[in-house]
Parts: C-alpha cells; sequence; structure tokens
C-alpha cells in the first residue's frame, strides 16, 4: 500500500504507460481511496481525453470538414507538445521542470529504479536528475522510524537530461519504507524548510530484509 500521496508527476507516467503494473496497481488502489488522489487522477484523466481527435467518418459538409482536420491537426500537435517531455521522464511543474530517478546498485549489479523500489540494507542509491535550467538541488529521506535524513545538502547542479550525481547513499539496516524527498529551487535553501516555487519529487524505497 502507498502511505504518501501520490504526486502529478507519478501520475503522468501512469498515465502514459511508464510505471510498472505493481507499482500502477498500488497507485490506482491509493487514489480510490483516497480523495485527494482520487481527484488529481480524475482531472489528469480528463485531461488526457480532452485530446482525444474528432471523428471524421460521418458525413458533413466540406467546410465542416475542413475545420475537423485542422482540430485535429492541431490536437496532435499539442499531443506531440505534451508526450514529448515524458519520453525523458520530464514533466513542466513549476519553475525549473526538474525531476529525479535513481539507479540501484545491489553488490556488482546496476538497475534503474521505479517510483515504488524494493532494496535491501546495503544497496546503494544513485541520483540523477532532469533539468532544463541550473538550479538547485537536495534530498532527504523520511523512513519507517521516522528519522529524517538529509542526503544532499543544497549543491547548484548543471542541467541536462539524467546528470548522475557523484554522491552514492548506502542504504542502512532501518527496514519499511523510506520516502525520498528531491527538491529543486532557483536559489540557495534551507533542504527541511524549501521556500514556494520549488519544484518537489519523491519516490519510495521498500526496505526488506537481505
Amino acid at each position: 500500500m502507498i502511505r504518501t500521496h501520490v504526486s502529478e508527476l507519478a501520475i503522468d507516467r501512469l498515465l502514459a504507460g511508464e510505471v510498472p503494473p505493481g507499482d500502477a496497481a498500488a497507485m490506482r488502489d491509493h487514489a480510490a481511496g483516497c480523495a485527494h488522489c482520487g481527484t488529481l487522477l480524475e482531472d489528469a484523466v480528463a485531461v488526457q481525453r480532452s485530446f482525444v481527435a474528432p471523428r471524421l467518418d460521418l458525413p458533413v459538409p466540406l467546410h465542416r470538414r475542413r475545420i475537423a482536420i485542422a482540430a485535429t491537426m492541431l490536437a496532435a500537435a499539442v499531443a506531440v507538445f505534451v508526450a514529448w517531455p515524458k519520453r525523458d521522464q520530464a514533466v513542466v511543474r513549476t519553475k525549473g521542470a526538474a525531476i529525479v530517478g535513481f539507479f540501484v546498485a545491489h553488490g556488482s549489479d546496476v538497475r534503474r529504479g521505479t517510483l515504488r523500489e524494493t532494496v535491501v540494507p546495503g544497496d546503494r542509491i544513485e541520483l540523477y536528475t532532469t533539468t532544463f535550467a541550473r538550479t538547485w538541488f537536495a534530498a532527504y529521506g523520511d523512513d519507517a522510524a521516522g528519522k529524517r535524513t538529509v542526503y544532499i545538502e543544497p549543491q547548484s547542479i548543471e542541467p541536462g537530461r539524467e546528470r548522475v550525481l557523484p554522491v552514492a547513499i548506502e542504504l542502512d539496516g532501518t527496514l519499511g519504507d523510506e520516502v525520498v524527498t528531491a527538491i529543486f529551487c532557483e536559489a540557495p535553501f534551507d533542504p527541511l524548510a524549501p521556500p514556494e516555487g520549488c519544484t518537489i519529487d519523491r519516490f519510495t524505497l521498500v526496505k526488506v530484509p537481505r
């Protein structure tokens, strides 16, 4: 079960088919019982449906058909504009249009992490960012014991797609869900009290015994 609210970014990834089946089911189950997340999901579905192209197989006057064709072309152009960032796993949210992702190193094996990733103590996490402008970045984790740990102090990062940060986080022995929060701001900030207008992205580590 997902214990934290699902982000708008996660919902966009869900509707784009970018979330693994197990994670997608957990997100939909959570949204069914959470008014906040259920509303976000319904709104996102409504926006997605609004881009459905009009049917052109019905007999209509020529001038209306031309209008319909123009509308279809416009809708297709908008759809391409909206879908393109998702290919790069980047969706415009607030200033900076930034997201975070991560890799999991388990011994000599390395895999790309998902929004809800199962890990074990001793695994190493390497964060990467996708941004379109220079920004300030920090990250912290809230583990199942209620402890908050700042993993990355605010630092300036360059724009780019999937830029791996030169920091590896080794997971301790605390089991259960740990929510990792990434924060992107235009200027230096306190990671535990970021100002309004920053971009925030999250993922969950499910720590189980080795």
